[in-house]
């Protein structure tokens, strides 16, 4: 699975590529330059086009590093884990792909649901995802859904999450206009009872949450990773979130459900 998202990547970049290459080579012959002085202004065109190339590049070199690897899937549950690695994918809806630090694959939270209009916004840019309602998935490595998730609001975020069997599970609530430099929020149960408060950082994203009682539910540092794992996970930035083992079946599902939309939102404005 991880070869097969550093191919994906590369796939998309030689897309864009050639995207980008068309709207260079329209643009001149409607605008030919005339000058040399025009001729090396039109050259900053060309910065994108390497800009993608060198990321197609790179993906392909760390494909070829990868590809021979023997990753087996999971043998355990995203919900017995007491880590995660989140690795956004590429695509052109938002996914996050779940493993754990060995590089076992755990499962995939996508995009389920989007108004038809936004589609062509979210095709542009995917931060348009924060403007109108929208339904995410995760899917264990066997194809099952494991929870999901809706979100709303604009001022407020309400997220709704439903556990496997589709039923309400809990809410967590978002102030957006005060989440710049510090996101905060309340995870809820179903009853509308507070189950855990939520700080995080609104520039790096790190946070770690604990209770009333001080035990501590999850923690993420940015740029923190285990250097023996690097090898595999070769990307300068590498998401590890590591879990508390100790709760409940429903709170740790409420806990990775939120956890799973703070990485899929930070995705979408980064």
């Amino acid at each position: 699975m991880i070869a097969d998202m550093y191919k994906r990547r590369e796939k998309l970049a030689y897309s864009l590529t050639g995207v980008l290459i068309l709207v260079m080579a329209g643009y001149l012959l409607l605008n030919r330059p005339e000058t040399s002085q025009e001729w090396l202004e039109a050259a900053v065109l060309l910065v994108p086009v390497i800009f993608m190339v060198m990321i197609a590049a790179s993906s392909r070199h760390k494909y070829n590093k990868v590809k021979d690897l023997s990753i087996p899937e999971s043998s355990g549950s995203l919900l017995e884990a007491d880590h995660v690695v989140w690795k956004a994918d590429s695509g052109k809806l938002p996914r996050l792909l779940a493993f754990e630090k060995n590089g076992a694959y755990f499962g995939m939270l996508k995009t389920e649901k989007l108004p038809w209009w936004l589609y062509p916004l979210v095709f542009y840019r995917k931060s348009f995802l924060s403007l109108a309602p929208s339904t995410y998935s995760f899917y264990t490595k066997d194809g099952d859904k494991l929870f999901s998730f809706t979100r709303n609001g604009f001022k407020e975020t309400k997220v709704t999450i439903f556990n496997q069997e589709g039923h309400h599970a809990g809410t967590y609530i978002q102030e957006e206009f005060k989440s710049l430099f510090q996101v905060k929020g309340e995870i809820m149960d179903e009853d509308e009872q507070r189950v855990l408060s939520v700080k995080a950082s609104g520039t790096t994203g790190d946070f770690s949450l604990s209770d009333e009682e001080g035990h501590r539910w999850a923690h993420f540092y940015n740029g923190r990773f285990p250097h023996e794992y690097t090898e595999l996970f070769r990307d300068v930035d590498n998401d590890i979130v590591e879990l508390s083992n100790e709760l409940s079946w429903k709170n740790k599902q409420l806990l990775l459900a939120v956890v799973s939309f703070l990485f899929i939102n930070r995705s979408l404005n980064g």
